[in-house]
């Protein structure tokens, strides 16, 4: 699912290397890790990731605000179960899609519960 056309691009098909399955997989690099974390509701496929490197953790959360649509496929209660989740991920900074940059504990948290209590 992509919303490239409400924005007048076309994306053409890309070929994946790696397949994710489940709803969780890690890989190491260096003495670091990345988590992948499949967190439907945007769209079915949603996908964060969460960068751990000593003691910091980045989470890339593209679509932490939605929004919610018929065409993506978009489904409410999944939505807030998968930001429910990422609360849990305890990230030190988020790197949210549209809306930039959160750091520190607490901004992260209060970005994230502003889209589960609307």
């Amino acid at each position: 699912m992509t919303a490239a056309s409400w924005y007048g691009a076309k994306i053409a098909p890309l070929s994946i290397d790696h397949k994710i399955r489940g709803r969780r997989e890690s890989f190491k690099i260096g003495t670091g890790e990345i988590l992948s974390y499949h967190c439907p509701g945007h769209s079915p496929g949603s996908v964060v990731y969460m960068v751990k490197f000593e003691k910091i953790r980045v989470l890339f959360g593209q679509d932490v605000h939605g929004p919610l649509d018929p065409s993506l496929l978009s489904n409410s209660e999944d939505y807030i179960r998968s930001l429910k989740f990422l609360l849990s991920l305890n990230a030190d900074i988020l790197c949210e899609g549209h809306f930039g940059v959160f750091k520190g504990k607490k901004k992260v948290e209060a970005f994230i519960r502003s889209y589960i209590l609307g």
